[in-house]
């Protein structure tokens, strides 16, 4: 082993000291060969880690043609029966997409009916799914690894549940499969020993790159981590390749937490924690590779509301019937506009009934000049209804089927932007001064406050109607909602919005906009926050904000 990755393995057995729940790991040095680790041969729960050698066994069968990429596969409303993962499971059933988009979904926002899918393109071209992506796990040396079931219906089991009957991983063998992509990347010889060229090699890391919610590499300098996600009731896991600042890989990684505690004795979900040492973990990686300097990080944690002037710092909030502080400065919308724009359209409706069933045509065109959302990474013309295409918004910030409402409206001869003005004429300090052109995911540009979201909020609380329906869905929930307790039976009950907290690099010159509603015991309870410009570690401060708030409603 060698110094830098002997430093490293000490780095991360003190940082794993430090959270409470055992972490199984394994670092692999490509351009060394060395190795570090601890309990790395342990026998876990592979959840959605087990998506990347699924991915590889498709794809050696497009390799030697029993399978095209552009094959294509239909969602039905039967694959959505106990779907938590993905975008798919909330929009109207009948899509159609290509192999190429179903592993696309797969592998960025992990959509279980895609997977599901993906299973099936196997089962049809080799007469046993699981067989075969068993013979292939076992051929690249992941010995540790035996697929058992197609779709686990994951957020459904209780906190011990056995893994007996699940499909199981190590860490050891999440990397060491990593490790032989990375190489494949470059070299045909090692991509044959996969089933694959360099070419499908590259595919697969491209995916992996564009991951949703990437935790391994949220907080990295200048590297970036082509990872996969794994998400458990007791468990969280994180496996992927360091690329240099040239997208060169560099190390291969696999990270599992396992048994983290539902609640901390401090009253934080114990999640919250554990998405805090993948970040921290991620950056150490970086600094021992590429020589970074990681930055500490803020914890997110309960605070009582006396002190949350002097934790929350530069943040503007009000939560209704609590504690505000400048609800009334004028911000941009930076990250709300889209609340804005689904409630215009919500009104629309009430005299163009039929509306939300009508069908927009998402297009390359409007991938091209999309910021935001997974469906830019897809690819040909795709159909979805006006209802499902709001639901995107809200639920991914899509900025590429938001473009493609903002032109159907416009052939439609709606002036959206009138129907905007006329929403928000109620509120004092919310100005509408556009629409995008290039999109986040956003619909309109404009100003608010605080104390104008929280209107809007309860307006929504009191109607009911189909805004909070929307709400309700939002995947992978972030800003105020990101460290609120739990998945599956631990959830706590929450409607929010698809927020810019967790975008980097995108509309730095603007803040970042968060609303949340919570179920309290006296009902439901809005709040809403800005973070201006310049705001330190502004998912910790939203998280903390959103989590105090539910511990003291």
């Amino acid at each position: 082993m060698t110094t830098q990755l002997g430093q490293l393995e000490l780095r991360i057995r003190q940082l794993a000291d430090r959270y409470p729940f055992a972490v199984h790991w394994q670092i692999r040095d490509l351009s060394s060969g060395h190795v570090a680790g601890d309990a790395d041969r342990t026998v876990l729960g592979a959840f959605s880690t087990r998506k990347v050698c699924v991915l590889l066994a498709c794809l050696a069968l497009v390799q030697s043609g029993r399978l095209s990429l552009d094959d294509t596969y239909t969602i039905d409303e039967q694959l959505k029966d106990g779907v938590q993962a993905g975008i798919m499971r909330n929009l109207s059933a009948g899509i159609e997409l290509t192999l190429r988009d179903h592993l696309a979904q797969m592998m960025i926002t992990s959509d279980n009916i895609c997977t599901q899918l993906v299973f099936q393109a196997i089962e049809d071209a080799t007469g046993d799914a699981l067989q075969s992506v068993n013979d292939y796990c076992a051929q690249v040396g992941m010995y540790d690894t035996l697929h058992r079931e197609i779709f686990p219906r994951s957020g459904q089991l209780p906190w011990s549940h056995s893994i007996e009957s699940m499909t199981v991983t190590s860490a050891h063998d999440q990397a060491l499969l990593l490790e032989k992509l990375a190489y494949g990347c470059t070299d045909e010889r090692e991509a044959a020993k996969l089933g694959l060229n360099s070419e499908l090699c590259g595919f697969a890391v491209e995916l992996m790159g564009n991951l949703f919610t990437p935790m391994l590499g949220a907080r990295l300098r200048q590297g970036v981590m082509a990872e996969k996600n794994g998400r458990g009731i007791r468990g969280l896991s994180q496996v992927g390749l360091l690329l240099d600042v040239a997208g060169q890989p560099v190390a291969s990684v696999a990270v599992f937490a396992e048994h983290i505690p539902v609640e901390l004795m401090d009253g934080t979900p114990g999640r919250a924690r554990a998405i805090e040492f993948f970040a921290e973990c991620g950056q150490v990686i970086e600094h021992a590779f590429l020589s970074t300097t990681p930055d500490e990080l803020v914890a997110r944690q309960v605070v009582v509301p006396n002190y949350w002037e002097q934790e929350f710092g530069e943040l503007l909030y009000s939560v209704e019937g609590g504690r505000a502080v400048n609800d009334d400065i004028v911000f941009t919308f930076s990250g709300v506009g889209k609340l804005f724009f689904a409630c215009t359209l919500a009104e629309l409706e009430k005299n163009e009934p039929g509306l939300f069933d009508e069908t927009i045509e998402i297009t390359d065109e409007h991938r091209a000049q999309a910021n935001t959302g997974s469906l830019r990474h897809l690819t040909g013309a795709l159909q979805v209804s006006v209802d499902d295409a709001l639901r995107l918004m809200i639920a991914s910030g899509d900025g590429s089927v938001t473009l493609a409402l903002l032109g159907y409206l416009h052939n439609r001869g709606v002036d959206v932007l009138e129907q905007g003005r006329r929403f928000v004429a109620g509120l004092p300090n919310t100005t509408i001064t556009g629409v995008e052109d290039r999109s986040s995911g956003e619909g309109f540009t404009g100003y608010t406050t605080v104390a104008d979201l929280l209107i809007v909020l309860r307006q929504l609380i009191d109607h009911n109607g189909r805004v909070k329906e929307w709400m309700s869905s939002v995947f992978e929930p972030a800003g105020l909602a990101c460290a609120l307790p739990g998945y599956g039976p631990h959830t706590a009950e929450h409607w929010t919005i698809s927020g810019w907290a967790r975008l980097d690099g995108i509309h730095a010159h603007e803040g970042r906009t968060s609303v949340l509603i919570l179920r309290g015991p006296r009902g439901l309870v809005p709040l809403a926050a800005h973070a201006p410009v310049g705001t330190m570690d502004v998912p910790a401060k939203f998280g903390s904000l959103g989590l105090s708030a539910l511990a003291h409603s």
